[in-house]
């Protein structure tokens, strides 16, 4: 249960951050709103990482290279997102944006990126994506 509360916690801040990232790009400029939102969030979890006294970031160089610029897809996720919701609006950029997640991440499962077993999508995985993609059409028109 956890797991479903820092889940929807993630979803209502990624909206929140989404809105306040379009605003700021209204008056700075897209990257500039990507920096400010980057640096911000360095500072915050910096801060979160030193008031837990966590250490464990000592352990860095057993991630590997790659996955250690992670971070850096921020930009552009950011730079996306400012752009879309000026284009498409909230609720539809939301949507997408969440949509756009869950095909790549069964994607990635189904190619077995995340050390598993591949996944075999059945019949009805197959109608909720396309129920979904219906959703976003009818939010579009």
């Amino acid at each position: 249960m956890k797991g479903i509360i820092y889940a929807v916690l993630g979803g209502v801040f990624l909206t929140l951050q989404s809105t306040a990232n379009a605003a700021i790009g209204d008056h700075l400029g897209s990257w500039q709103a990507a920096v400010l939102t980057q640096g911000t969030g360095f500072a915050a979890a910096l801060l979160i990482v030193w008031l837990s006294g966590d250490r464990s970031w000592k352990k860095l160089s057993q991630v590997k290279l790659p996955y250690r610029f992670g971070g850096a897809l921020a930009a552009f996720i950011i730079f996306s997102n400012i752009t879309a919701f000026h284009q498409n609006g909230a609720a539809v950029t939301v949507s997408a944006v969440l949509i756009a997640q869950i095909l790549a991440t069964l994607g990635m499962e189904k190619a077995g990126w995340y050390g598993n077993a591949a996944i075999k999508l059945r019949t009805p995985q197959w109608i909720g994506i396309a129920l979904m993609i219906t959703g976003i059409l009818c939010l579009s028109f």
